[in-house]
């Protein structure tokens, strides 16, 4: 099982809208894919699968992750938490659940995705720590000076530990002013990592478009 992590520097930049349509684009190829919602700063990716949390099944001492559909599982910590309540995570509460989460869940997809939390937070060098040397990863952010500093900081993060960067996703790139992106984009094809455009589109807002990410998906497996 290869892990492919959908990292990003800041939040709200689309991260987890990537993160769920790479992996129904894949399942749609026929691949086998695994779903892991390691974003614990905002764990709610289960709500856009409409995972319910009597849908939790053990297999001897291993969760059994759920089935979204034919080629797709998943599995994240929002799950566990009834919906409303808070919960305060210390470091030593998110390595347990990073920990749990890979190592403990009977994974079956030829990839894991892994919604992972902006920034270089603890709990992602925990995830990197981890998958250290193999792992693939995507790193999402807006066409925006302030973003190009935050995902080279995550791009610096991600080679610290030997984690192969596939591509650069600019979202919602028809949204800023042409000379902007342009701008961004020359900085971003200094890296040398393919850079990949996806346009607004209100679509997104309630459901998957999977076409979209057809180029990002073939970097990504290629």
């Amino acid at each position: 099982m290869i892990p492919v992590l959908v990292t990003s520097g800041k939040g709200g930049v689309g991260k987890s809208t990537t993160a769920i349509n790479m992996a129904v684009n894949l399942a749609g190829r026929g691949i086998r894919v695994s779903f892991l919602d390691a974003d614990l700063m905002a764990p709610n990716d289960h709500l856009f699968f409409d995972i319910k949390p009597e849908q939790i099944r053990e297999e001897g001492r291993m969760l059994r992750p759920i089935r979204v559909s034919e080629n797709l599982e998943f599995m994240g910590l929002g799950v566990f938490v009834p919906r409303g309540t808070g919960i305060a995570l210390n470091y030593e509460k998110t390595s347990d659940f990073i920990t749990t989460l890979l190592r403990f869940v009977k994974w079956s997809g030829d990839y894991l995705i892994i919604d992972t939390p902006p920034s270089s937070l603890d709990v992602n060098v925990k995830l990197l720590k981890e998958l250290k040397g193999r792992a693939r990863a995507v790193i999402v952010g807006e066409p925006h000076p302030f973003a190009v500093e935050d995902n080279l900081r995550m791009l610096d993060l991600l080679r610290f530990f030997d984690i192969e960067v596939r591509a650069i996703v600019l979202n919602k790139y028809n949204l800023y002013r042409e000379e902007l992106a342009k701008e961004v984009e020359r900085e971003y094809e200094a890296t040398g990592i393919p850079i990949v455009r996806i346009p607004w589109e209100p679509r997104l807002q309630q459901q998957t478009v999977p076409e979209l990410f057809n180029e990002l998906v073939e970097l990504v497996v290629g």
